[in-house]
């Protein structure tokens, strides 16, 4: 029987049970232990971690053999989508240990380890996006000693000693961390004032919260977030697809792309397929670099040949009818198009 006696109030956090507590002190003593390591230490130690927790984590890999073979098919052999998994589990484990060390960032060390393009000054108000890719924690790290500090969205972790303990490590070049619930008012507020924010665009949602259906790899479609389109149509803010790319020697070229060209008329829908258009290149050149083990396509059409998605993809009256939503304003556009 799982143990689930209730601790008082724990770092703020009235009912925190002792599992968490414990979970909270582990990860405290690991940030502690990483954060004295020497820089050259980091990417090592990254390989070792990330390679363990691919051997341990079996249900992890096959998500990662699925996903890959729904992408690249028969133009990636077995052994090099091995690889490939292998190495998003390294990634990530690198985006990890590399966010624990983040309090040791300095100005000097941002520039010696980021070769930043695409950014010379503040640009306004602006939605900076990106995806699961190599160090998305540190792409927006960057922009904090770049430009000044700005808004992260984050999601809400089930600990919440944790997500306070992560937050502080996202603060770190001087950001303010909220959670992506009920987030909409402080980042519009924000976005008025000419300030921006940075959020991952590659969570799968379920059709019923606030999504938009998408697009991915010629034709896998998914449940995104629109709250970056939507929000970006309600002030005018710009959206600026963002990359982090690993370099040989252990440092990172920091990749901001132009502003996207939003055509008058667009959806949310049409503004986040054109988000994941920019990113998708990317993560095809370097695959890599991407989250492989994540669950990004929970959902499938009906009617859609269950061999072009992953085996873990499910049926959903819900996704079947926010894909007929999604495609009623294009047909509508299209109509009115043909009648000019």
């Amino acid at each position: 029987m799982a143990f689930q006696k209730k601790a008082g109030t724990h770092g703020g956090v009235p009912g925190a049970t002792l599992r968490q507590m414990l979970e909270f002190a582990g990860l405290v003593v690991f940030g502690r232990i990483v954060r004295c390591l020497p820089r050259r230490w980091l990417l090592p130690s990254a390989r070792a971690l990330g390679s363990i927790a691919y051997l341990l984590d079996s249900k992890g890999r096959v998500v990662s053999r699925q996903n890959l073979d729904a992408v690249f098919g028969d133009r990636m052999d077995a052994a090099e989508k091995a690889r490939v998994a292998r190495s998003g589990y390294v990634g990530f484990a690198r985006t990890m240990i590399e966010l624990f060390w983040s309090p040791n960032l300095t100005e000097k060390i941002v520039r010696e380890l980021f070769a930043t393009e695409g950014i010379c000054e503040p640009p306004g108000a602006t939605i900076f996006i990106t995806t699961h890719s190599s160090n998305f924690e540190w792409l927006g790290q960057n922009l904090g000693f770049l430009i000044g500090p700005g808004i992260v969205v984050a999601q809400q972790l089930e600990n919440p000693l944790l997500g306070r303990y992560f937050d502080s490590l996202r603060g770190n070049s001087g950001h303010t961390v909220i959670p992506q619930e009920r987030a909409i008012s402080r980042m519009l507020t924000h976005l008025r004032s000419g300030g921006y924010f940075c959020v991952l665009v590659d969570l799968n949602l379920d059709p019923g919260e606030a999504s938009v259906i998408i697009d991915e790899f010629s034709g896998l479609k998914t449940c995104v977030t629109q709250i970056h389109a939507a929000l970006a149509l309600h002030t005018g803010a710009k959206i600026i697809p963002s990359e982090c790319i690993p370099l040989p020697d252990g440092s990172y070229r920091m990749l901001y792309h132009p502003p996207l060209k939003i055509a008058d008329g667009a959806t949310p829908a049409d503004i986040a397929q054109q988000c994941w258009d920019v990113l998708e290149p990317g993560i095809l050149s370097r695959p890599e670099c991407w989250l492989w083990s994540y669950k990004h396509w929970r959902f499938r059409p009906s009617g859609t040949d269950p061999g072009r998605y992953p085996p873990y993809s499910n049926n959903a009256k819900r996704f079947d009818s926010a894909l007929r939503k999604s495609r009623a304003p294009r047909a509508a556009a299209a109509l009115h198009s043909g009648r000019k």
